[in-house]
């Protein structure tokens, strides 16, 4: 809800999922797809740590087309 946006949530949310793929899962990389055009989710996974691999032009994203931001990272 665009009442919460920028709360923190996501960011806490994401970090406990990463956490989990690290302790329970012992997952050692992590990859996220990202609609090129929302700045604030890339903002985000940046800022947990996620690096830019590649932006693949007009792919699936959950059933639509669009620029895809493919990040990666090591946990």
């Amino acid at each position: 809800m665009r009442e919460h946006w920028g709360c923190g949530f996501a960011y806490e949310a994401v970090s406990a999922v990463i956490e989990h793929c690290k302790s329970t899962l012992n997952l050692k990389c992590l990859f996220a797809t990202i609609d090129n055009k929302n700045m604030e989710s890339k903002k985000l996974i940046e800022k947990l740590g996620f690096t830019l691999v590649a932006v693949l032009p007009e792919s699936n994203l959950l059933g639509r087309v669009t620029d895809v931001a493919y990040y990666f990272r090591i946990v």
